[in-house]
């Protein structure tokens, strides 16, 4: 009787293949890091943007001054709300009289990054190579026309999303003073083939 070979790893295959994948899996991992950090920063400066752009909408839609409120400094969380009647001036939106429309908590995809806001937009180069620093709470009130009020002076006009560790990519969210919202990478610069960089 004659016996067939039987197939299978030997013991050393078997190491050289553990050995192989664990050299993979070790040169992947700073990379796989980077990407989820720069997809929680994309999430968080779409978000941004996706707010202040509700607010707008719906200031022009129920004819009344809507505000997008930054209420925890540093952090993507986000309130939109309708100010009470009469009321132009920034404030809580959890204060008497404002009506909650939406609010967004930065807790699952846009944990641990970093927002910080201007009111002005020229303090960067034309390619918005400085960021901002220092966090703080900060506010949009949208007219019934949809433009900001208070714009140049007390109103957010950019919102820089990023995160603490090195080579962590910025995205930069701005509001002109006719309303409009616009998300750009600084990394960038603005051509036809390129219309996500910054001007």
């Amino acid at each position: 009787m004659i016996r067939s070979p039987q197939r299978g790893f030997t013991l050393v295959e078997l190491m050289v293949t553990i050995t192989v994948i664990a050299i993979l899996i070790v040169l992947g991992f700073p990379s796989y890091e980077q990407w989820i950090r720069n997809t929680r920063i994309r999430n968080a400066a779409e978000s941004i943007q996706n707010g202040l752009r509700l607010a707008r909408n719906e200031a022009t839609q129920r004819g009344a001054n809507v505000e997008f409120y930054l209420p925890t400094a540093g952090t993507a969380d986000w309130t939109v709300c309708q100010l009470a009647p009469a009321s132009t001036a920034a404030t809580n939106c959890t204060a008497a009289g404002n009506t909650p429309i939406q609010s967004f908590v930065a807790a699952g995809g846009a944990a641990t990054v970093q927002v910080f806001n201007s009111t002005a937009i020229s303090d960067a180069n034309p390619l918005y190579g400085t960021s901002i620093t220092g966090a703080s709470t900060g506010n949009v009130i949208f007219t019934a026309l949809g433009r900001p009020s208070a714009y140049g002076s007390t109103s957010i006009l950019r919102i820089d999303a990023t995160a603490a560790a090195a080579n962590s990519r910025r995205l930069i969210v701005t509001v002109s003073a006719g309303g409009n919202v616009r998300m750009c990478d600084p990394a960038l610069h603005i051509t036809a083939t390129t219309p996500q960089g910054c001007p």
